[in-house]
Protein backbone atom coordinates (compact mmCIF):
# COMPACT_ATOMS: atom_id res chain seq x y z
CA UNK A 1 0.00 0.00 0.00
CA UNK A 2 2.67 2.37 0.94
CA UNK A 3 4.47 1.98 -2.19
CA UNK A 4 1.56 2.25 -4.15
CA UNK A 5 0.52 5.74 -2.27
CA UNK A 6 4.54 6.66 -3.32
CA UNK A 7 4.00 6.20 -7.06
CA UNK A 8 0.32 8.27 -6.94
CA UNK A 9 2.29 10.87 -5.21
CA UNK A 10 4.87 10.95 -7.73
CA UNK A 11 2.22 10.89 -10.56
CA UNK A 12 0.06 13.55 -9.30
CA UNK A 13 2.89 15.54 -9.01
CA UNK A 14 4.02 14.96 -12.62
CA UNK A 15 0.38 15.68 -13.50
CA UNK A 16 0.35 18.90 -11.55
CA UNK A 17 4.37 20.18 -13.36
CA UNK A 18 2.57 19.44 -16.48
CA UNK A 19 -0.37 21.63 -15.90
CA UNK A 20 1.68 24.32 -14.41
CA UNK A 21 3.65 24.24 -17.31
CA UNK A 22 0.84 24.42 -19.55
CA UNK A 23 -1.27 27.33 -17.89
CA UNK A 24 2.35 29.20 -18.09
CA UNK A 25 2.32 28.16 -21.82
CA UNK A 26 -1.10 29.60 -22.20
CA UNK A 27 -0.18 32.56 -20.00
CA UNK A 28 2.28 33.32 -22.67
CA UNK A 29 0.11 32.87 -25.67
CA UNK A 30 -2.54 35.20 -24.26
CA UNK A 31 0.37 37.75 -23.64
CA UNK A 32 1.44 37.74 -27.02
CA UNK A 33 -1.93 37.39 -28.61
CA UNK A 34 -2.58 40.73 -26.51
CA UNK A 35 0.22 42.39 -27.79
CA UNK A 36 -0.28 42.13 -31.70
CA UNK A 37 -3.75 43.30 -30.60
CA UNK A 38 -2.75 45.87 -29.25
CA UNK A 39 -0.17 46.72 -32.00
CA UNK A 40 -3.38 46.46 -34.53
CA UNK A 41 -5.73 48.69 -32.17
CA UNK A 42 -2.95 51.05 -32.14
CA UNK A 43 -2.63 51.07 -36.20
CA UNK A 44 -5.98 51.30 -36.27
CA UNK A 45 -6.49 54.01 -34.28
CA UNK A 46 -3.97 55.86 -36.32
CA UNK A 47 -5.60 55.17 -39.27
CA UNK A 48 -8.49 56.44 -37.98
CA UNK A 49 -7.29 59.86 -36.22
CA UNK A 50 -5.50 60.65 -39.66
CA UNK A 51 -8.85 60.00 -41.59
CA UNK A 52 -10.82 62.10 -38.97
CA UNK A 53 -8.27 64.91 -39.15
CA UNK A 54 -8.72 64.97 -43.05
CA UNK A 55 -12.15 64.89 -42.58
CA UNK A 56 -12.79 67.83 -40.41
CA UNK A 57 -10.20 69.90 -42.25
CA UNK A 58 -12.08 69.27 -45.57
CA UNK A 59 -15.25 69.97 -43.06
CA UNK A 60 -13.78 73.13 -42.22
CA UNK A 61 -12.61 74.46 -45.84
CA UNK A 62 -16.29 73.67 -46.45
CA UNK A 63 -17.67 75.68 -43.92
CA UNK A 64 -15.04 78.30 -44.76
CA UNK A 65 -16.12 78.54 -48.34
CA UNK A 66 -19.66 79.91 -47.17
CA UNK A 67 -18.08 82.84 -44.58
CA UNK A 68 -16.92 86.00 -45.94
CA UNK A 69 -13.32 87.29 -45.77
CA UNK A 70 -14.81 90.00 -42.73
CA UNK A 71 -15.46 86.54 -40.60
CA UNK A 72 -13.41 84.81 -41.58
CA UNK A 73 -9.95 87.21 -40.70
CA UNK A 74 -12.07 87.53 -37.21
CA UNK A 75 -11.91 83.97 -36.71
CA UNK A 76 -8.20 83.75 -37.24
CA UNK A 77 -7.89 87.00 -35.09
CA UNK A 78 -10.03 85.41 -31.90
CA UNK A 79 -8.11 81.60 -32.30
CA UNK A 80 -4.61 83.23 -33.59
CA UNK A 81 -2.80 82.84 -36.95
CA UNK A 82 -0.91 79.86 -35.60
CA UNK A 83 -4.10 77.52 -34.34
CA UNK A 84 -5.87 78.45 -37.62
CA UNK A 85 -3.34 77.22 -39.95
CA UNK A 86 -2.90 73.81 -38.53
CA UNK A 87 -6.69 73.29 -38.19
CA UNK A 88 -6.94 74.00 -41.68
CA UNK A 89 -3.76 72.60 -42.82
CA UNK A 90 -2.82 69.39 -40.45
CA UNK A 91 0.31 69.99 -38.42
CA UNK A 92 3.50 71.52 -39.64
CA UNK A 93 5.86 69.13 -39.48
CA UNK A 94 9.50 69.02 -40.16
CA UNK A 95 8.74 66.89 -43.04
CA UNK A 96 6.46 68.84 -44.74
CA UNK A 97 9.00 72.02 -44.23
CA UNK A 98 11.67 69.71 -46.08
CA UNK A 99 9.27 68.89 -48.93
CA UNK A 100 10.65 68.87 -52.16
CA UNK A 101 8.88 70.00 -54.64
CA UNK A 102 8.87 68.06 -58.15
CA UNK A 103 6.83 68.74 -61.54
CA UNK A 104 3.90 66.53 -62.50
CA UNK A 105 5.04 67.26 -65.83
CA UNK A 106 7.95 68.39 -67.31
CA UNK A 107 6.65 71.12 -69.54
CA UNK A 108 5.42 73.12 -66.38
CA UNK A 109 7.09 75.16 -64.00
CA UNK A 110 8.97 74.11 -60.87
CA UNK A 111 6.63 75.03 -57.59
CA UNK A 112 8.29 77.15 -55.00
CA UNK A 113 7.70 77.18 -51.51
CA UNK A 114 6.16 80.75 -49.98
CA UNK A 115 8.43 80.48 -46.60
CA UNK A 116 11.65 81.11 -47.96
CA UNK A 117 13.19 84.85 -46.71
CA UNK A 118 13.93 86.89 -49.25
CA UNK A 119 17.61 87.91 -49.30
CA UNK A 120 17.82 91.56 -47.91
CA UNK A 121 19.42 92.93 -50.94
CA UNK A 122 17.09 91.60 -54.29
CA UNK A 123 17.10 92.87 -57.30
CA UNK A 124 13.76 93.83 -58.03
CA UNK A 125 13.96 95.81 -61.75
CA UNK A 126 16.43 93.72 -63.69
CA UNK A 127 19.53 96.54 -64.99
CA UNK A 128 22.02 95.90 -67.57
CA UNK A 129 25.55 95.64 -66.33
CA UNK A 130 27.43 98.89 -67.41
CA UNK A 131 30.99 97.52 -69.36
CA UNK A 132 33.13 100.05 -69.44
CA UNK A 133 35.65 99.86 -71.86
CA UNK A 134 38.26 101.57 -73.89
CA UNK A 135 38.43 102.72 -77.59
CA UNK A 136 42.32 102.15 -77.58
CA UNK A 137 41.89 98.81 -76.86
CA UNK A 138 39.04 97.41 -77.91
CA UNK A 139 38.13 95.83 -81.35
CA UNK A 140 34.97 97.19 -81.89
CA UNK A 141 37.00 100.14 -82.76
CA UNK A 142 38.76 98.75 -85.72
CA UNK A 143 42.73 98.05 -85.85
CA UNK A 144 45.39 100.29 -84.84
CA UNK A 145 46.85 102.25 -88.07
CA UNK A 146 49.66 104.16 -87.16
CA UNK A 147 49.48 106.16 -90.44
CA UNK A 148 45.75 106.79 -90.48
CA UNK A 149 46.02 107.75 -86.40
CA UNK A 150 48.84 110.13 -87.65
CA UNK A 151 46.51 111.68 -90.38
CA UNK A 152 44.00 112.07 -88.14
CA UNK A 153 45.61 113.86 -85.44
CA UNK A 154 47.70 116.03 -87.18
CA UNK A 155 45.68 119.28 -86.52
CA UNK A 156 47.41 118.31 -82.99
CA UNK A 157 51.04 119.53 -84.31
CA UNK A 158 50.22 123.28 -85.12
CA UNK A 159 48.28 123.27 -81.29
CA UNK A 160 51.60 121.48 -79.94
CA UNK A 161 53.57 124.55 -81.07
CA UNK A 162 52.08 127.53 -80.34
CA UNK A 163 51.33 125.78 -76.41
CA UNK A 164 55.60 125.54 -76.77
CA UNK A 165 55.85 129.01 -77.65
CA UNK A 166 53.48 129.95 -74.99
CA UNK A 167 55.12 128.26 -71.96
CA UNK A 168 58.19 129.62 -73.20
CA UNK A 169 57.19 133.03 -72.65
CA UNK A 170 55.58 132.29 -69.61
CA UNK A 171 59.04 131.14 -68.49
CA UNK A 172 60.31 134.75 -69.02
CA UNK A 173 58.07 136.19 -67.18
CA UNK A 174 57.57 133.51 -64.01
CA UNK A 175 59.70 134.49 -60.54
CA UNK A 176 58.65 132.02 -58.47
CA UNK A 177 60.89 129.20 -58.86
CA UNK A 178 58.65 126.24 -58.55
CA UNK A 179 56.45 127.70 -61.44
CA UNK A 180 59.21 128.04 -63.56
CA UNK A 181 60.43 124.45 -62.66
CA UNK A 182 57.13 122.84 -63.48
CA UNK A 183 57.47 125.03 -66.76
CA UNK A 184 60.94 123.96 -67.92
CA UNK A 185 59.72 120.09 -66.87
CA UNK A 186 56.38 120.61 -69.54
CA UNK A 187 58.99 122.18 -72.19
CA UNK A 188 61.73 119.42 -71.94
CA UNK A 189 59.10 116.87 -72.52
CA UNK A 190 57.38 118.61 -75.12
CA UNK A 191 60.93 118.54 -76.94
CA UNK A 192 61.54 114.87 -76.33
CA UNK A 193 58.69 114.35 -77.77
CA UNK A 194 59.16 116.19 -81.01
CA UNK A 195 62.83 114.24 -81.19
CA UNK A 196 61.41 111.39 -81.03
CA UNK A 197 58.59 111.85 -83.66
CA UNK A 198 61.42 113.20 -85.98
CA UNK A 199 63.42 109.96 -85.45
CA UNK A 200 60.84 107.90 -86.38
CA UNK A 201 59.56 109.99 -89.27
CA UNK A 202 63.34 109.38 -90.61
CA UNK A 203 63.39 105.73 -90.24
CA UNK A 204 60.27 105.73 -91.70
CA UNK A 205 61.55 107.51 -94.59
CA UNK A 206 64.58 105.25 -95.55
CA UNK A 207 62.82 102.33 -95.02
CA UNK A 208 60.51 103.55 -97.54
CA UNK A 209 63.02 104.27 -99.95
CA UNK A 210 64.52 101.05 -99.50
CA UNK A 211 61.32 99.17 -100.10
CA UNK A 212 60.70 100.69 -103.01
CA UNK A 213 64.22 100.23 -104.53
CA UNK A 214 63.74 96.45 -103.73
CA UNK A 215 60.61 96.34 -105.06
CA UNK A 216 61.55 97.19 -108.41
CA UNK A 217 64.27 94.92 -108.60
CA UNK A 218 62.74 91.91 -107.51
CA UNK A 219 60.44 92.42 -110.85
CA UNK A 220 63.82 92.72 -112.33
CA UNK A 221 64.18 89.35 -111.30
CA UNK A 222 66.47 89.36 -108.36
CA UNK A 223 65.17 87.46 -105.14
CA UNK A 224 63.69 89.44 -102.53
CA UNK A 225 65.93 90.16 -99.15
CA UNK A 226 64.62 90.82 -96.21
CA UNK A 227 66.59 93.50 -94.00
CA UNK A 228 67.98 92.59 -90.67
CA UNK A 229 67.78 94.53 -87.77
CA UNK A 230 71.26 95.82 -87.81
CA UNK A 231 70.88 96.35 -91.79
CA UNK A 232 67.92 98.49 -90.65
CA UNK A 233 70.44 100.42 -88.30
CA UNK A 234 72.40 101.39 -90.75
CA UNK A 235 69.56 102.45 -93.26
CA UNK A 236 68.31 104.93 -90.47
CA UNK A 237 71.73 106.00 -89.47
CA UNK A 238 72.57 107.47 -93.46
CA UNK A 239 69.11 108.99 -93.59
CA UNK A 240 69.92 110.42 -90.65
CA UNK A 241 73.52 111.75 -91.95
CA UNK A 242 71.52 113.13 -95.03
CA UNK A 243 68.94 114.78 -93.25
CA UNK A 244 71.55 116.55 -90.82
CA UNK A 245 73.89 117.58 -94.03
CA UNK A 246 70.57 119.00 -95.57
CA UNK A 247 70.39 121.31 -91.97
CA UNK A 248 74.02 121.82 -91.90
CA UNK A 249 74.35 120.50 -88.29
CA UNK A 250 76.65 117.66 -89.65
CA UNK A 251 79.43 118.95 -87.37
CA UNK A 252 77.26 119.95 -84.44
CA UNK A 253 75.88 116.16 -84.40
CA UNK A 254 79.51 114.72 -84.73
CA UNK A 255 80.84 116.77 -81.30
CA UNK A 256 77.49 115.35 -79.53
CA UNK A 257 78.77 111.94 -80.51
CA UNK A 258 82.34 112.78 -79.50
CA UNK A 259 81.87 113.79 -75.96
CA UNK A 260 79.67 110.96 -75.42
CA UNK A 261 81.91 108.21 -76.65
CA UNK A 262 84.99 109.69 -74.66
CA UNK A 263 82.59 109.83 -71.60
CA UNK A 264 81.71 106.34 -71.86
CA UNK A 265 85.21 105.18 -72.71
CA UNK A 266 86.74 107.20 -69.23
CA UNK A 267 84.58 105.32 -67.13
CA UNK A 268 86.07 102.03 -68.30
CA UNK A 269 89.33 103.83 -67.15
CA UNK A 270 91.96 102.74 -64.14
CA UNK A 271 91.40 105.46 -61.79
CA UNK A 272 94.55 106.25 -59.38
CA UNK A 273 94.00 105.48 -55.82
Amino acid sequence: MASFQHTADESGDVSSSEEMDSGSDSEEETGEGSEVQKAGSDAKSGVTTSSTTTAEANTMKKELSTMSFEDIQRLRDKIGTKTYNQALHGSNSKRDQNKVFKRANKNRPVEMSSKCPPPRIRQVVPVKKKIHRDPRFDDLSGEYDEKIFEKSYSFLDPMKAREKKYLEKQLRKEKDEDRRRNIQKLIRRMEQQERTKRQEDIKEKALKEWKAKEKELVKQGKKPYFLKKSDEKKLVLAQKFKELKKSGKVEKFLQKKRKKNAARDRKHLPTDS
